[in-house]
């Protein structure tokens, strides 16, 4: 009976992840309603993510607000950048898509591929503006690479994130209250791995642990 009630139940475990990342999901979806900002949100969401994945100790709320702080400026120029490359490739997608002819099929696929390449890189941008000290020209730089030295990790996690969303919009609902800090920790969970292969480790921005 004791053990019910023991905090390192697996049960008590994963109930704490679950609300951390309700959490997670409450604070990305406060801070990201300027839209402007979803960029520093979406940094500090990635941060925090990575400090429960690593098994960090740290306070959610306060860690998410000084990343939020910290990766203001570079996260918002990254972000403000990359909605506009993502709205150009999606209206060329949309243009050459109803253009008939041999040529709107040609630079249909082209602007597909870069798409899908625009994607992969960003799934690192963030965690890396996150979790490393890098200014944001070496960041995408990495980004880059990652993305496709990592090749299939970068598969995996746009494959969870994928189904994850569509678990939640058409099979269960109520994983939507957990759906942005779910997917950052299914990510943590891929990027803290793959970033120990880096010279930076797992050490974090700061170069140490939270207090």
């Amino acid at each position: 009976m004791g053990k019910m009630f023991d905090m390192d139940n697996p049960v008590w475990r994963f109930m704490g992840k679950v609300t951390d990342m309700f959490f997670l999901t409450c604070l990305w979806l406060l801070f990201s309603l300027p839209v402007v900002t979803i960029g520093a949100a979406t940094c500090a969401l990635c941060y925090c993510s990575m400090t429960l994945a690593s098994n960090k100790e740290g306070y959610i709320r306060e860690d998410f607000v000084r990343a939020f702080k910290e990766n203001f400026k570079s996260a918002t120029i990254a972000w403000i950048g990359m909605l506009a490359l993502g709205i150009f490739f999606g209206a060329d997608l949309y243009f050459y898509y109803h253009l008939a002819g041999g040529v709107g099929t040609v630079f249909f696929w082209i602007f597909l591929v870069l798409s899908v390449i625009f994607v992969f890189v960003a799934l690192y941008v963030f965690p890396l503006l996150a979790w490393t000290d890098a200014d944001l020209k070496k960041t995408l730089a990495l980004a880059f690479v990652m993305a496709f030295k990592n090749f299939g990790w970068t598969l995996l996690m746009l494959t969870s994130a994928a189904l994850f969303i569509t678990a939640a919009l058409f099979v269960f609902w109520p994983l939507l209250f957990v759906s942005a800090g779910g997917i950052a920790y299914v990510h943590a969970k891929i990027l803290t791995f793959v970033f120990s292969q880096y010279e930076w480790r797992d050490e974090g921005k700061d170069g140490s642990d939270n207090d």
